[in-house]
Formats: structure tokens, C-alpha cells, sequence
């Protein structure tokens, strides 16, 4: 289950109130993982008509992709969206899913005309995106304000 807070800050993600995790195997309960800093963590945000932002935080792997996928999709197709900003600065873990959910995001935004804007942050998604060289392929910002007050021009 992904909860989609609109409007929740990145800080309240460290409380640990909103935090979804997923056993890492069938024997684990999810209540033992419930304090891990890497349980997924989403946010939504409209800070401006036609502009969404989605923060992700914590692990980007295989078992996340899916959902992600399905929440950015429903966000595409949100009427009169003219940018979305990916601010995966809090993201703890990217494997080579990630990537594919970038591809995958990007190719739907171009076929809705919809602006892309990913925040990498400074950690796993970056060294990601250095690594398999792509990182020239988005239009990645500084902060999710920097890509907002650009969408909006």
C-alpha cells in the first residue's frame, strides 16, 4: 500500500509516521521494519495549477517500481498537467529499476507534452545517473522549488 499525502513536507517522512515497508522476506513482519529508513515514502504535492510534485524517499528497487510506476502514471494523466517534478532526493537505494521507471516516466510525459523535471538529490539516484551516464538525458534540478519556479515560466 503507498500513501499519498498531499502537501506532506520530506521532515514529517523522518517521524516516521507515513512510512510504508515491505518485508524482505516472507518470514519478516512489517511491523519489525516499521522504524527502517528504508521503507518507501511518497508525497504529492500541487504547488502550482497545472505543476505536480511527487517526493519519493527510501528504497527504489524491484518491489517498488510497480507501484511508483502506477502512482506517476495516474498523476500523467491528471487534467491539464503541464510539468511534473520526481524529486528523489531522499531515495536510499536505486537499483537499475529506477532507471526504468525514469525511462518509463519520460516517455509518457513526451507523449502528453508534459515537462519532466527529476531532483536527484545528491546520493544514490545521482551516483545512478553518473554511473549509467543518463543523467544528461533528464532535466535534472537542484531542488524541487528550482523546478517548480522553472515549469512555471
Amino acid at each position: 500500500m503507498i500513501v499519498s499525502r498531499s502537501s506532506m513536507p520530506p521532515a514529517a517522512w523522518a517521524r516516521g509516521g507515513h512510512a510504508i515497508v515491505a518485508p524482505h522476506t516472507a518470514e519478516d513482519p512489517v511491523a519489525a521494519h516499521a522504524s527502517c529508513t528504508s521503507a518507501l515514502r511518497l508525497a504529492v504535492e500541487w504547488p502550482a495549477s497545472g505543476v505536480v510534485v511527487v517526493r519519493i524517499g527510501g528504497e527504489i528497487d524491484l518491489a517498488t517500481v510497480p507501484r511508483l510506476t502506477e502512482l506517476i502514471r495516474q498523476r500523467l494523466t491528471a487534467a491539464a498537467l503541464q510539468a511534473i517534478v520526481l524529486d528523489l532526493s531522499e531515495v536510499s537505494f536505486a537499483s537499475s529499476a529506477a532507471i526504468e521507471l525514469l525511462l518509463h516516466t519520460q516517455r509518457r510525459a513526451d507523449h502528453r507534452s508534459t515537462k519532466l523535471f527529476v531532483v536527484p538529490g545528491h546520493g544514490a539516484m545521482l551516483r545512478l545517473l553518473t554511473i549509467t551516464r543518463l543523467r544528461e538525458r533528464f532535466v535534472c534540478r537542484e531542488s524541487a522549488a528550482q523546478a517548480v519556479a522553472e515549469a512555471r515560466l
